[in-house]
């Protein structure tokens, strides 16, 4: 249930903005879509990767349990979560990420303790700009979103978080309308 007594007992992200900032959710789902679907070297499958592996380690189940899915619709390996948990270097991820997901990791968890030697790795293992700037875009997107969904008690609902993966389009449909 949520924590918010207007919003409906099984109240999702969409019922949490229409409730009380539609224009919010049409100006993230705007956000959003300029870099979530992007296709570049960090493939949309990376950034739902990475959309669900900073919100497993903010420990938001809601953001996790959808984006995980997502990520694996798109190809990720369905068993690589934990794994990036444990350790970075052992996960099954291409060798190219593993830079990428531990300054996403130090970003998610310590971010005021991000240095330049932990961008230079980054760059080192063959990032351009452009995909480290959505890299992070993704990382801050969750942050703000993990602690939107946990502050006002969002809960997941298996069945429903599984449909709504398969439609994960961050407004675009709205966005046509």
């Amino acid at each position: 249930m949520p924590f918010f007594p207007s919003l409906p007992e099984d109240a999702g992200v969409r019922a949490l903005w229409d409730t009380f900032n539609p224009k919010a959710r049409e100006a993230l789902g705007l956000f959003s879509r300029s870099f979530m679907r992007r296709e570049g070297k960090l493939t949309p499958a990376d950034k739902e990767m990475i959309a669900a592996y900073s919100s497993l380690l903010n420990d938001s189940e809601y953001c996790y349990s959808g984006h995980s899915r997502v990520a694996i619709n798109l190809g990720t390996d369905p068993g690589v979560f934990d794994p990036l948990v444990q350790n970075i270097d052992t996960a099954p991820v291409r060798e190219e990420l593993k830079p990428l997901l531990k300054f996403i990791r130090i970003l998610t968890l310590t971010p005021a303790k991000i240095t330049k030697a932990d961008a230079d790795e980054v760059f080192a293992a063959g990032w351009d700009e452009q995909s480290f700037h959505e890299a992070i875009a993704v990382c801050a997107r969750f942050a703000m979103m993990n602690r939107l969904t946990l502050g006002h008690g969002l809960i997941v609902d298996e069945e429903r978080r599984a449909a709504d993966a398969l439609k994960m389009n961050y407004g675009a449909d709205e966005a046509k309308g």
